[in-house]
């Protein structure tokens, strides 16, 4: 088997990134506004797994607007609480290897039979390493499903494993073993459609305006169609926890979040694991699509989960580490 094979075999089902399913959903409800014709940057691990990429581009985060929340015990603007995360984002941390750890919650189904149908909560755990220089691994973990209807399952006679479809494997009340593999050569990562080196995404300047038009740049590599502006706030905010970016970029692409008024801070809220941080919303692309919920934590710049139609992403770690890539473990 060579290394697509098994980063595919690996990734199967690739239900990773939570933009993707969200984009095509909107453009089969009817078109968006036509320009010239661009692509949204990040297409999930089944790309990643094609492309031989570690990370994808394509994220979504931070915020501006008029609404006010309280960190820290002050009253802060939306603008305030974007510009506060930009200044903990410049005092990050280096180290050895940049690490994305994720817990992916979403629901699937139906399950069942007869009119008696209930979903399953489906969860994995995904982490990405890539070393300076340029070295690569992904790794995964499935963890055990849960019925989220108790009652309908018990009914159902109680299964253990369901199927997931035509191309094989099953969901189970198990949990999977870890698995980890290395990525040959020199990996080049994404933002939005642009392939670039680490070097190249630490050399991405820390103007907000200039990080702004080189965002845009980015976008227009993409084929999907809308207006490209539509595109900066999820490629800006895949700097803030999705890319290596160096500290001051990471910064800068919250104070350019925080001047785009499609941005929207709605407030004080917690993440599926109970940690408090602040809400922040955007559309993917255009009126058309889902809006984007993202929590952050504006004490520590920290992006903690991002919530797309219905499934979650849990950021658990995302910085660089002097931890050795493994396969992954627990949460």
């Amino acid at each position: 088997m060579d290394e697509l094979a098994k980063v595919r075999e690996l990734y199967n089902p690739p239900a990773r990134d939570p933009f993707v399913k969200a984009r095509v959903e909107a453009r089969l409800r009817g078109p968006v506004r036509r320009r010239p014709p661009w692509r949204a940057g990040a297409v999930g691990l089944a790309a990643a797994a094609a492309a031989t990429a570690v990370f994808l581009g394509q994220g979504a985060l931070t915020s501006s607007s008029s609404p006010t929340a309280t960190t820290g015990g002050t009253s802060l603007s939306g603008t305030s609480i974007l510009l506060a995360a930009a200044a903990k984002a410049e005092a990050a941390p280096e180290g050895a290897y940049w690490h994305l750890k994720e817990l992916d919650v979403r629901p699937v189904g139906p399950y069942g039979k007869n009119g008696n149908t209930y979903q399953l909560e489906n969860s994995f755990l995904s982490e990405k390493w890539v070393a300076k220089d340029g070295r690569g691994w992904i790794g995964r973990r499935q963890l055990a499903v849960r019925p989220l209807d108790m009652e309908a399952w018990r009914r159902d006679g109680s299964p253990t494993e369901w199927e997931i479809g035509p191309d094989g494997g099953v969901f189970s009340t198990s949990p999977g073993e870890g698995r980890l593999i290395p990525l040959k050569g020199e990996q080049k990562l994404y933002w939005s459609a642009m392939p670039m080196t680490l070097k190249e995404i630490e050399a991405l300047p820390a103007d907000p305006e200039t990080l702004k038009k080189q965002a845009l740049e980015a976008i227009r590599r993409d084929n999907a169609v809308g207006p490209v502006e539509e595109g900066l706030p999820r490629t800006l905010a895949s700097l803030l926890y999705e890319l290596p970016a160096s500290p001051q970029v990471r910064s800068a692409a919250y104070r350019a979040l925080a001047t785009l008024p499609a941005v929207q801070v709605e407030g004080p809220a917690t993440d599926p694991r109970g940690r408090p941080g602040i809400a922040v919303t955007f559309l993917i692309q255009g009126d058309r699509t889902p809006r984007i919920r993202l929590i952050i934590d504006p004490d520590t710049s920290k992006v903690l989960a991002v919530d797309v139609a219905g499934g979650v992403n849990v950021v658990l770690e995302s910085g660089w580490t002097d931890t050795k890539p493994s396969p992954p473990s627990a949460e």
